[in-house]
């Protein structure tokens, strides 16, 4: 008889206070390193991409064959501000090698609101962003 009361309070909490219902705000998802890529001196004379994919209310950023340490891993940090999305692109601690590759790299942000966001990508902490772009979220 005990337990039943313990979970009809519970039940009731559950229901008044929200539970587990989704957050309203945007989340951001981990970031995504690709291995390395084969390396020729036509792939280094070449830019990389960036793309803005815009699925609903869920925005992805890719950095397709960024030049990076083959020993370290990169991670993209992202930070909302608004309608303004700053990504920076860091390497993580550890021990670099003498070598570098191409390496595809991604970030995804699910539920924004609509509206045209202004993505920036920085390098560290450099304070000048090397791409900028906008998605519209509809």
């Amino acid at each position: 008889m005990h337990r039943r009361g313990v979970l009809s309070c519970v039940l009731v909490l559950v229901f008044l206070g929200g539970g587990c219902q989704p957050s309203e705000g945007p989340i951001v998802g981990q970031s995504h390193q690709s291995s390395c890529k084969a390396l020729s001196e036509s792939a280094l004379g070449a830019r990389a991409a960036i793309e803005l994919q815009v699925v609903g209310h869920t925005l992805t950023i890719l950095h397709r064959d960024a030049l990076k340490n083959c020993c370290l891993m990169t991670a993209m940090e992202v930070t909302l501000k608004d309608k303004e999305i700053p990504v920076f692109e860091r390497e993580q601690p550890g021990e670099a090698c003498r070598c570098v590759c191409l390496r595809d790299l991604s970030v995804t942000i699910y539920h924004l609101k609509p509206g045209v966001y202004t993505v920036r990508l920085y390098h560290d902490d450099e304070p000048e962003p090397f791409w900028e772009g906008r998605a519209q979220i509809k």
